[in-house]
């Protein structure tokens, strides 16, 4: 029994305060920096920055050619399933 309640004297005189201590500079330090980086990414996202943008998106030649790979993606989906295809579907895949 004597040498229990040393253990546990010795922990609460020395060891719980000095961890208290120690970790909390520790800590304080890791999580100021890790707190700043979230917000900084939050606020990038929220701003839609961070992201890769796709504004600009090279002009009309672009969204033709976005328009007709949509087009043949839609006429071949409807193939697959056995749907019926319009003519204007029918003359994509033609191509």
């Amino acid at each position: 029994m004597n040498s229990k309640f040393l253990k546990i004297a010795f922990t609460a005189v020395f060891a719980i305060p000095f961890g208290i201590v120690s970790s909390d500079s520790i800590l304080a330090s890791g999580i100021s920096s890790r707190f700043e980086q979230n917000q900084a990414e939050e606020y990038l996202l929220s701003c839609g920055g961070g992201g890769g943008g796709g504004g600009g998106g090279g002009g009309v030649k672009a969204k033709k050619a976005k328009k007709a790979k949509q087009a043949k993606a839609k006429a071949m989906f409807k193939q697959r399933k056995g749907l019926p295809l319009t003519d204007e579907e029918k003359a994509i895949l033609a191509e």
